[in-house]
């Protein structure tokens, strides 16, 4: 029974902290970083601001570990850039569009408004540099590791290319009064011209 209590405890602490975790991702995304207060967070996480600070010290640890946790995601999905035989196809390409679509629609919106408003540290905004760069890198050396003919860009300029691609594509089909495009279509567009990069 004891066993059973704790566990069940373990698993309420475990949702509050996600709860913490999901509403700050949202207050972020809408007010940036300079724009929310941690009542903001709380409110929309529906705890208390003990049960915030159990957990955060204060909401520049909560938005460096909301942008760890972002960037290991968008690394995972990068790797997944050019696995298996057919990494070349498009049909390979197209299902990998719509891997980082749906990474997006978790995290694009928090992505593209912290790019602009970050905690001001230098060497926290050092440290998000050096993130970007790897992540673009990583990218350009998939992109290069399946295009058909070699790739002279360098690895993390193609790699920028590629995200400023998908990223801005997707945030446009986010605004659907601005783009006026269905999001299959756009994707479908996105998809095209990386098969055509690889071919």
């Amino acid at each position: 029974m004891a066993a059973d209590a704790e566990a069940a405890g373990r698993r309420k602490s475990d949702r509050t902290r996600q709860a913490v975790l999901d509403a700050a991702r949202v207050a972020f995304a809408r007010k940036g970083f300079s724009g929310v207060t941690i009542r903001d967070i709380t409110d929309l996480a529906g705890v208390t601001r003990a049960n915030f600070y159990y957990y955060f010290r204060d909401k520049t640890a909560l938005f460096i570990e909301l942008g760890t946790t972002t960037y290991r995601e968008a690394m995972r999905v990068i790797e997944t850039l050019g696995d298996g035989d057919d990494a070349r196809s498009r049909d390979a390409v197209a299902e990998w569009v719509e891997r980082y679509f749906d990474y997006l629609d978790r995290n694009g919106a928090f992505v593209i408004r912290s790019e602009h408003d970050m905690p001001p540290h230098p060497d926290f905004r050092a440290a998000v540099a050096r993130s970007h760069r790897r992540a673009a890198t990583a990218l350009g050396q998939r992109v290069a590791k399946i295009a058909a003919t070699p790739v002279q860009a360098d690895a993390a300029a193609t790699g920028i290319a590629v995200m400023a691609l998908l990223e801005r594509s997707w945030a446009m089909v986010q605004q659907d009064s601005v783009s006026a495009v269905p999001r299959p279509v756009v994707r479908e567009a996105v998809t095209e011209l990386m098969w055509r990069m690889v071919q």
